[in-house]
This record gives structure tokens, C-alpha cells and sequence, in this order.
């Protein structure tokens, strides 16, 4: 059995709204004059696919079929998630587009996966072919769709750029485990598209452009597998959220981001996630950073190892100077370690004497009383000359290790100390909050 995507495999949702009367079906009897949420799962245990889907499908068709009494209804949210198999994507395609011919739901989302856990790379190949098909067969569904899930599914060259194009009112879209024949470009140039969060999650490609997505306002890419920059952005005016995660490969350089990122953008909240690898980003000068991170108000460095110093964090630092909240996450833990995973060096950057004037937070979880964490921090309480407040909290978030370092101070007395250290010779009037 394949793992279920992020709904419940073959289930879906109904919110509905009407007047007068009562409808009554195998699953719902509620009065028209409130709004209810219905929720179905046929994942039983022992059923087979086939038997799930068939379960699954007539379900969809008997509680989505026009009700016997004469009322009228609104279906607010449809939410449907099921595999990719034959007969049934034309049950779910003839009865969502018999759904929308009457009246059009708010919110229409499809997540769709194999039936099987680890397709080959023919299978990839043909349960793609399978949903394309089922996008071309149905444009009255997908002209109302506003979210896309994906998962493990191999596109040809334009197939993810028609769909943008196409699903005109596609707000959403997730692709997880996809992939581009011969590992392609996928480039997304689409003018007239409402699309307004992607996410691709272990995507494999050669490259993704984003030439022309105007509403586009959330952006994530993680674990990717081509040459730095992974990425390149054209006419992306509303982008406000940006998450970057990457466990470096050996042959994968450094990049710089003003390589990368465009300075059309309105970028405020920016997260890194280097899990616990090398540093992929290769620390520049305000000058090309400050255009694009003029706006930035949030960053957030996750998955730093303990072994590297900090201090190359201080040019995102100079480079953002409307930033008022930086947080850190250093870890030791190795997670997931591969032999293609690059060797850690130590990242050397010398910031120049300059003083921020917005920072309001700074946060550090993995905090340890070494020379280098301690000296960075003071460096952080040097530069941020407004800074308010300092958080070093105790418990760190990982499914691999819960242990808190013998390094990090559990007495008041040990609390006190530090707290002198950090402060002595500094004018900085922060609270430092220790646990």
C-alpha cells in the first residue's frame, strides 16, 4: 500500500449550504439551513486498491449526485484524494464536471498518487501519462480545480506548464517525488495565472525557472537534485515567502543568491534548511543583496551543524535592513547521511562594522557555552543596536535526538553567568531569555 498523501488517501470533504427542505443520502441527513462539513475514508483494513477505489468512487457519485427533493445546494469545499487508476479517474472526472456545471465550489482540490509505495522510473512515466490524460479529458473539472497534490509521477517538457496555464483559477499546487523526463527544465511562464503557493518537495529536474508567475506569494523547493542555482526567477512581483532546503551533494558548488533571486519580489519571510550538510549559499556583499532583501522582515536558518561557525550568518544580517526577526537552529544530529552527501568546510565570511537598526528578535535554538557561540552572539548584540530580545531555548525539535547538550546551562547560577558574559563591554539592553 502505497503512504497517503497529505489527506487521507481516498477521502474527501464536503462543506454545504442551502434553504428550505432536508436532504437525506447513505451518508448525510442535515438541515438546509446550516453549514456542514461531511467527511468519508474507505481506507479500510485488508481491502485491496480496487476494492478502495471502488468503494471510494461510488461514494463520490452518490453523495454528489443532485438531490431527490426539490432544493437547491452549494457545494462551498470539494476535496478529493485518491490514486491514479483505471476505471475510476473517469467516474471521479464525469461526476466532478457534472458537479460544476451546476454551480461551482469555492474550493476544488485534487490529490492524486500510484497505487504502489516505490514506482520504478516506467511507472513514474505511466502514471503521469495517466493523470495528463485525465486532465485532457475532463477541462470542465480542472477549469474550477484550485488545488494540485501530486506525488510520484514523471511529467513530460510542458505537461506542469499547461496545467498552470490551463487551471486558470489553480491556486495551490504540490508536487512531491515528481519528476521531468530526461530530468528537463520546467519553466513556468504564465501570465494570466492565479497560482499563489508551489511547493515541490524532492522535485528532479535540471533547472526551474519561474519566468512569469504574478500572484505567485509562497514558494518552497526542497531536497533537489540539479546544479546550484537550482533555481531562477523572472516576474515574481507578490513572492513574500520563500523556504529553500537542501542536504548538499559532493558535486552541488555554493551559490550565490543574488544569482538566483530577483529583486522584483516582495520577500519578507525567507527559511534555509542546510540539514546538517554543508552550506549551500555562498555569503555577498549588501550591495547585490540589500535590492532583494530590502523588504525581508523574517529569516530563518535551520539545520546548521554544530561544527560550523556562525559568523557567515551576518551578511543575510547586513543585507536585510528592514529584518526584525533572525532565528538560528544548529544541530548535531546526522540525519539521513548518504555517501554522495558533500564534505562539511567551515564557511569564512568577515562582516564589514555595520550596525542594524531594526532587529527587534534574535532566536538560537542549540545553543551551547563555547567560544564561537558565545562570540557570535555577542557579535549579533554588537550589530543589532535595537535589539530587544534574545531567546536560547532549552529543548531542541528532532525525531532522531532529544538530548540537551551538557554544554547548555540548567541552573540559574550557569543562566546568570552567561547572561554577564553576553552583556560585558556591550551597551545592548536585551533580555536574554536562557531555557
Amino acid at each position: 500500500m502505497p503512504p497517503p498523501l497529505a489527506i487521507s488517501v481516498a477521502s474527501f470533504t464536503l462543506a454545504i449550504r442551502g434553504r428550505g427542505g432536508g436532504v437525506k443520502s447513505g451518508f448525510v441527513v442535515q438541515s438546509w439551513s446550516h453549514r456542514a462539513t461531511f467527511t468519508t475514508d474507505v481506507c479500510k483494513p485488508g481491502y485491496t486498491t480496487d476494492e478502495i477505489m471502488k468503494t471510494y468512487t461510488d461514494a463520490t457519485r452518490r453523495l454528489l449526485s443532485p438531490p431527490a427533493c426539490k432544493c437547491t445546494r452549494t457545494i462551498k469545499t470539494l476535496m478529493l484524494g485518491c490514486y491514479i487508476m483505471d476505471p475510476y479517474l473517469s467516474t471521479i472526472g464525469h461526476t466532478v464536471q457534472d458537479v460544476v456545471k451546476s454551480r461551482e465550489p469555492e474550493y476544488l482540490e485534487f490529490a492524486m498518487c500510484p497505487d504502489v509505495a516505490s514506482p520504478s522510473d516506467a511507472q513514474l512515466a505511466l502514471y503521469g501519462q495517466r493523470f495528463m490524460s485525465f486532465f485532457g479529458a475532463y477541462p470542465g473539472a480542472f477549469k474550477w480545480l484550485t488545488g494540485l497534490i501530486l506525488q510520484n509521477l514523471a511529467f513530460q517538457g510542458s505537461d506542469v506548464a499547461n496545467l498552470v496555464s490551463t487551471c486558470s483559477k489553480l491556486k495551490i499546487l504540490r508536487l512531491r517525488f515528481c519528476v521531468m523526463s530526461q530530468e528537463s527544465v520546467l519553466e513556468l511562464d504564465a501570465p494570466s495565472s492565479d497560482l499563489r503557493s508551489l511547493e515541490l518537495r524532492f522535485f528532479r529536474c535540471l533547472h526551474v525557472e519561474l519566468t512569469c508567475l504574478p500572484k505567485l506569494r509562497v514558494l518552497m523547493y526542497d531536497a533537489w537534485s540539479c546544479e546550484n542555482p537550482p533555481m531562477s526567477f523572472g516576474y515574481v512581483p507578490q513572492l513574500q515567502q520563500l523556504a529553500f532546503g537542501c542536504p548538499a551533494q559532493y558535486w552541488q558548488k555554493p551559490f550565490a543568491l543574488s544569482q538566483c533571486l530577483s529583486s522584483d519580489t516582495n520577500l519578507g519571510n525567507l527559511v534555509f534548511n542546510f540539514y546538517n550538510q554543508r552550506i549551500w549559499v555562498e555569503p555577498e556583499g549588501p550591495q547585490r543583496l540589500t535590492p532583494i532583501f530590502s523588504k525581508l522582515t523574517d529569516a530563518h536558518l535551520g539545520g546548521i551543524s554544530t561544527e560550523c561557525d556562525l559568523n557567515w550568518t551576518m551578511f543575510i544580517l547586513e543585507g536585510a535592513p528592514s529584518l526584525q526577526n533572525f532565528h538560528l537552529y544548529r544541530h548535531s544530529c546526522e540525519l539521513n547521511k548518504s555517501e554522495d552527501d558533500a564534505e562539511k568546510t567551515n564557511l569564512v565570511w568577515q562582516a564589514s562594522n555595520f550596525k542594524h537598526l531594526k532587529l527587534k528578535l534574535f532566536v538560537m535554538k542549540g545553543f551551547e557555552e563555547e567560544y564561537k557561540v558565545m562570540s557570535y552572539i555577542r557579535l549579533v548584540m554588537e550589530r543589532a543596536v535595537c535589539l530587544k530580545r534574545i531567546e536560547l531555548p532549552a529543548k531542541i525539535q528532532c525525531n532522531k535526538c532529544t538530548a540537551i547538550s551538557s554544554r547548555f546551562p540548567v541552573d540559574e547560577a550557569s543562566k546568570h553567568r552567561i547572561r554577564e558574559q553576553l552583556r560585558h563591554g556591550l551597551s545592548s539592553s536585551a533580555d536574554i531569555i536562557i531555557g
